[in-house]
């Protein structure tokens, strides 16, 4: 889906706003293009010591609800937490939990299982009269439970509604109702989440006590919740994330700590795309596929060990999810692929048997994102009501399009954004057309957006000091987006999977400038791919990574376009100290041009050249040139990879680099590769002991060292041989004769045959990839501009 770009209107930058900012000017003009030209404003928004928090006692119930507590407290009455199976549920119930148990209430707590849903059930109130519960306060959950909290009023219950989703037509008749909803738009706490609401609720309980300073270790848990949730992070939001994630980074939960070790992520640096991308899911994994009350347990844990068997139990569980997750798309996948028109309608609406309902509401995300539309997935259940998942995307308001289907409904809630509902099976076809026919009417049809670009940035500012300006910004996310920035006039060497195990959707993409200055590029769930050698202009994100305490920069593509300017080629320039002689397009054959390099300089002269039939003096392959210096190095055989080309020039070091007219190789396909790699094997186990040197089998095979390690390793998958590691080598045994693997399980047959099949299919998906990725880089060898080919990676 190619978009046009919509620059940023030119904007005036107060000379004011601009000493007060200091440091990159382009700090200050975002900052202007957002609005925030008032000085006090923009020290509030980058600086949070700076910013006023509003009131708890803002919120309309919250003085009500105060008093309740506080009578609950004094009378030492049985007080319940009722929260809800997600993150934000979970970091609710939490800190609500924190905040009573300070003050000394009796008090406990309880979570919804996935099966019975969102929200306060009847159950809930029967549960909580029968164990003599005398106040039930719900967070993140209750404020459409009219019914219910009606039930357990007349039951002789205090209940407190703490909320922040949409208002129904009629409120519960609770004793208080907390729910942001109820400010006006541009209240400083209208955006505020569950937990959001539920610190407010601990402030008006702790400020000016002796436990106000657990509000302090609360904010860790705040900003967790908030930005898993995706609040929109403006005013007291902004500041709450900002605070809780400095609290998060030297947090002192066990659970915590455990759960961002078992992530492997950097405790240190955690920023909210850590929370949005990984801690989140892996919380929200509990709610989906279990108990949601151990991710709960996590967070209030003060026991080492336990936090550690929680984080662990977590990971686990993600990686079901991820399981769970990857083969619904793939179902989805095939099912839009059959039907295109499934994805042309209003709302993409597909329902199915089996789904995990817990992960439905990530696909839905996804396929929002994807199509640009709403996306309703609904999962079939035995005997029960069906159960859906419903995202949308800026403009539709999903929650009242489900709402304008009510009839068909059992149940329903949510918001603009995202919402939920079960439903009879059989009124799911009038559902679709209703919901279609009442979308159709209600927006127009939906134009391709154009990506709005926040600014212009020359390629040589690109680097990890304008990532640390640009940070300033941050925390990013829903109403503070990242600065997607635009440059110009790169040129793509190459593009990579993201994994060499797996076949992934999102690439790498490697693009050079004319000065030899080269960027990698990473595209989630990329689109359509630009041609190898093309001149591109680049919309991006720029942020900072952490891996073992080091800084990365990293660049997240958005998206590209065709740069307009022409490229000029000099046949021979001087690149990294070293000259190079561009013979690539020369109509003259190889023989000429080599019997004048040789005549010329003589023994000083190697030439690589691989893979060829007929034998040529003076050449050298890969595995030859290991360790060999020589000041004139000539290039006949295409490199299998700019890696290698890298590597080759860094074993040879030559003053001066001729690239010759590219002599053509035979490009195996995978089966015939299989069975070159497979003859080296058999002469490795017949003559070598076993032994294998797999730069010495890529040089003979102009190959990839990564490309033979996975026909390796699919001929182990096929039986063929067994590979060990042993003393830094890479060993083959006849598989009868090998030794046992060392931490091997025992398993059952079955178990054993669908692993290897499983390992052959892993080993054929990257060979494939590997042997794409080699012919795509030799077509591309012969034409790409000098800076781009010989350009040194950082």
């Amino acid at each position: 889906m190619k978009r046009d770009w919509l620059l940023p209107e030119p904007v005036e930058v107060p000379t004011a706003l601009r000493e007060a900012v200091g440091g990159h000017p382009l700090v200050a003009r975002l900052l202007a293009q957002r609005g925030l030209v008032d000085v006090a404003q923009a020290r509030a928004y980058l600086d949070p010591s700076q910013y006023t928090p509003a009131s708890p006692f803002a919120l309309e119930g919250m003085e009500v609800a105060r008093r309740l507590l506080q009578a609950a407290l004094t009378e030492g009455a049985h007080v319940r937490i009722w929260g809800d199976f997600d993150a934000d549920g979970q970091t609710s119930t939490a800190v609500l939990y924190e905040a009573l148990t300070a003050l000394g209430a009796r008090v406990d707590y309880r979570l919804p299982r996935r099966d019975e849903g969102h929200g306060l059930h009847p159950r809930a109130i029967e549960e909580a009269l029968r164990d003599g519960v005398a106040l039930l306060i719900t967070c993140d959950t209750g404020i459409g439970e009219a019914e219910v909290v009606e039930q357990g009023v007349a039951s002789g219950l205090t209940i407190i509604i703490t909320d922040h989703h949409d208002l129904p037509p009629r409120l519960p008749p609770a004793q208080a109702v907390i729910d942001p909803n109820m400010l006006p738009a541009n209240h400083p706490l209208r955006e505020l989440s569950g937990v959001g609401v539920a610190y407010m609720v601990a402030r008006a309980l702790l400020e000016g006590t002796a436990h106000a300073s657990r509000l302090e270790e609360m904010l860790d848990l705040v900003a967790l919740g908030l930005v898993a949730d995706v609040a929109k992070q403006v005013n007291d939001v902004r500041y709450l994330i900002q605070r809780g994630l400095e609290a998060l980074r030297h947090t002192r939960r066990p659970g915590l700590e455990a759960l961002v070790r078992a992530a492997g992520l950097d405790l240190a640096h955690l920023s909210e795309q850590d929370i949005s991308f990984q801690l989140g899911p892996r919380l929200n994994a509990a709610g989906r596929l279990a108990d949601s009350e151990m991710a709960l347990r996590l967070f209030l844990t003060r026991d080492v060990d336990e936090a550690q068997r929680l984080a662990e139990w977590l990971e686990a569980l993600n990686r079901d999810r991820q399981a769970r997750t990857e083969a619904i798309v793939a179902e989805i996948q095939e099912r839009l692929k059959r039907d295109p028109e499934l994805a042309r309608k209003p709302v993409i609406i597909l329902d199915g048997e089996g789904w995990e309902i817990g992960v439905l509401g990530l696909i839905a995300t996804d396929l929002a994102r994807r199509y640009d539309r709403p996306a309703i997935l609904i999962a079939h259940r035995q005997g029960e009501p069906s159960v859906a998942s419903a995202r949308s995307v800026e403009g539709i308001d999903i929650h009242e399009a489900i709402l304008s289907q009510r009839e068909y409904l059992v149940r329903e809630g949510g918001h603009p954004m995202a919402a939920g509902f079960s439903i009879e099976r059989e009124n799911i076809p009038a559902f679709k057309r209703g919901l279609w026919d009442w979308v159709s009417r209600q927006a127009p049809p939906r134009a391709i957006p154009a990506l709005p670009i926040d600014a212009e940035v020359p390629w040589e500012e690109i680097s990890l000091t304008l990532a640390h300006e640009l940070a300033r910004l941050a925390p990013f996310g829903a109403g503070n987006s990242c600065p997607t920035l635009v440059t110009s006039g790169g040129t793509l060497i190459r593009i990579e999977d993201v994994s060499r195990e797996r076949a992934t959707p999102h690439r790498r993409l490697f693009l050079d400038d004319d000065s030899g200055h080269p960027l990698r590029f990473i595209w989630f769930n990329a689109g359509e791919m630009p041609e190898i050698g093309e001149r591109l202009d680049v919309a991006f994100n720029l942020s900072i990574t952490y891996w073992q305490g080091e800084e990365r920069l990293q660049l997240e593509l958005v998206d590209w376009q065709p740069t307009a300017r022409k490229v000029k080629e000099a046949l021979s320039q001087l690149l990294a100290s070293r000259e190079v002689v561009d013979w690539r397009l020369a109509q003259e054959t190889e023989r000429p041009l080599l019997a004048q390099l040789r005549a010329h300089y003589g023994e000083s002269l190697l030439i690589w050249a691989e893979a060829l039939p007929d034998l040529i003096e003076q050449a050298y392959s890969r595995y030859e040139l290991a360790g060999r210096r020589a000041p004139i190095l000539a290039i006949l055989t295409p490199p299998p990879g700019p890696e290698e080309l890298r590597w080759v020039l860094a074993e040879v070091q030559p003053q001066r680099l001729y690239l010759l007219p590219p002599r053509e190789l035979d490009e195996s396909g995978p089966t015939e590769f299989l069975q070159k790699v497979a003859g080296m094997l058999r002469v490795a186990l017949n003559q070598h002991d076993g032994y294998l040197d797999t730069l010495r089998m890529a040089s003979r095979i102009g190959a990839r060292q990564a490309a033979v390690v996975a026909a390796l390793r699919g001929l182990e998958a096929l039986d063929k041989a067994s590979l060990r590691y042993e003393n830094g080598r890479l060993r083959a045994y006849w598989p009868s004769e090998a030794p046992p693997a060392p931490e091997t399980l025992s398993e059952e047959g079955d178990e054993t045959q669908v692993r290897k099949q499983l390992a052959q299919e892993q080993a054929r998906e990257a060979l494939l990839y590997l042997l794409r990725e080699t012919r795509s880089y030799r077509r591309a060898y012969k034409t790409l501009p000098l800076a781009a080919l010989l350009a040194t990676e950082k």
